[in-house]
């Protein structure tokens, strides 16, 4: 059992990585001290937890599923020539640029794995407190959308108007 590196009573139960002058330091906290220092622990269950190799063992199998998938192989990236096909096998993109060249192949993994293609994870309280009326707004556009293609207007209705209040904040 590992004390907390701030008040050394209780015990440490979150990891906090930070970088000072370039030098990356971990600080291990008690929910106490880490709820003080206004970091935001995210306390997943037991059955839940994924360790990292199975989820890298999870990616190499959604590579493989994707191996044939619409030609995927063929699409290149502009800057670094790397293709698709051989970024299945690495298992790393090239370049930054391999984001762009790779965006379709790479939302379809990522909505597989992770079931969206958008991080909403862990962040500072600051960043989340500030951030939620946008992620309301974006979710409400969202739905909008579908509403308006399955053809439910009175639903589209209300949705319209909630963003118009939200917007209008």
């Amino acid at each position: 059992m590992k004390k907390c590196g701030v008040c050394n009573k209780r015990e440490a139960v979150v990891a906090y990585n930070h970088i000072v002058d370039d030098v990356k330091q971990t600080l291990l906290l008690c929910h106490q001290c880490a709820s003080e220092k206004n970091i935001k622990v995210l306390v997943v269950p037991a059955a839940q937890a994924k360790e990292a190799p199975v989820l890298v063992k999870e990616i190499k199998i959604e590579l493989a599923k994707l191996a044939g998938a619409e030609g995927d192989g063929e699409v290149r990236c502009p800057t670094c020539a790397m293709s698709y096909e051989e970024f299945k096998k690495i298992g790393r993109l090239g370049c930054p640029h391999c984001y762009d060249a790779f965006a379709s192949q790479l939302e379809r993994l990522l909505k597989r794995i992770h079931g969206d293609n958008r991080h909403r994870g862990k962040g500072p309280l600051e960043a989340a407190q500030s951030t939620g009326a946008g992620d309301e707004l974006e979710r409400l556009r969202e739905e909008l959308a579908q509403a308006v293609a399955e053809e439910a207007f009175e639903e589209a209705a209300q949705l319209r108007d909630r963003i118009r209040v939200l917007e209008g904040k």
